[in-house]
């Protein structure tokens, strides 16, 4: 009876992740095809050009879920690194490795909430750990489930670390030094480029304020733009350009460490 119940918090888990991924990506698809409507209209003041660039439509809000991804990474890295503080403390205080888990994810609950996504990651090793799961393999289900670097990196230590009999207070907390010093420099990069990015996103919104506030103040200016196709092409043209300027500026202001 026990394990069923475990197993329906391990299935409700999992629908609630299905869930919360639904609404923010109905909301990116409708951003990426304002946009596009927005470029129809600014360059070609077509509805067949609004259907020719949903190809376009679907590469933005791609883009804007791989940046929506890599924001929840870098913040589940952070609370990962909480959470190895948690265990290594555990283990200083010579709780096993399966308590020190249990001892992470209430700690985990009062720093991120009994509902957060690091906090849910530590309670289901633990709920695998009382279906008698061995407790490297759910760690290393962790890792795959995460999806980060950092900790698959840290569940192949502690599985080497488990079947050699390794010091495992020690093992964690050189895993936290490393972990830590990476999202040191990448905080120390964000806060270098934040006021460039913030530019950045001005200036790219200059072009089409420009067009909009020539449209309202000089009506019938670009007709000659929008009804040839020399216009078309000028247009075509100058669109391109200004997609190029973007995803260079957004390649120059995204460092990985």
């Amino acid at each position: 009876m026990r394990e069923t119940g475990r197993q329906e918090i391990l299935r409700k888990q999992e629908r609630g992740k299905t869930d919360e991924g639904k609404g923010p990506v109905f909301g990116m698809i409708l951003k990426a095809e304002s946009m596009v409507g927005i470029f129809a209209y600014l360059f070609y003041r077509n509805m067949m050009a609004f259907f020719i660039m949903q190809p376009m439509a679907f590469y933005l809000a791609w883009k804007m879920k791989q940046k929506s991804r890599n924001i929840q990474e870098q913040k589940l890295g952070g609370q990962f690194k909480d959470g190895l503080l948690a265990l290594a403390a555990s283990l200083r205080a010579g709780h096993s490795a399966e308590n020190a888990f249990q001892d992470a994810a209430e700690e985990l609950a009062f720093l991120y909430g009994p509902e957060g996504r690091i906090t849910c990651e530590f309670r289901r090793v633990v709920d695998q750990i009382g279906m008698n799961i061995p407790l490297e393999q759910a760690v290393q289900e962790l890792a795959v489930r995460c999806k980060l670097s950092d900790i698959r990196v840290f569940a192949e230590v502690f599985s080497a670390a488990r079947r050699t009999g390794g010091e495992l207070g020690r093992i964690i907390l050189d895993t936290v030094q490393i972990i830590a010093g990476r999202l040191e420099v990448q905080e120390e990069i964000a806060t270098m480029l934040r006021g460039r990015q913030y530019e950045q996103k001005v200036m790219k919104m200059v072009p089409l304020l420009l067009l909009f506030y020539m449209d309202l103040t000089s009506p019938g200016f670009f007709s000659a733009l929008y009804g040839t196709f020399l216009g078309r092409g000028i247009m075509t043209g100058c669109l391109t350009v200004y997609l190029i300027a973007v995803a260079l500026a957004e390649k120059i202001s995204n460092i990985q460490v």
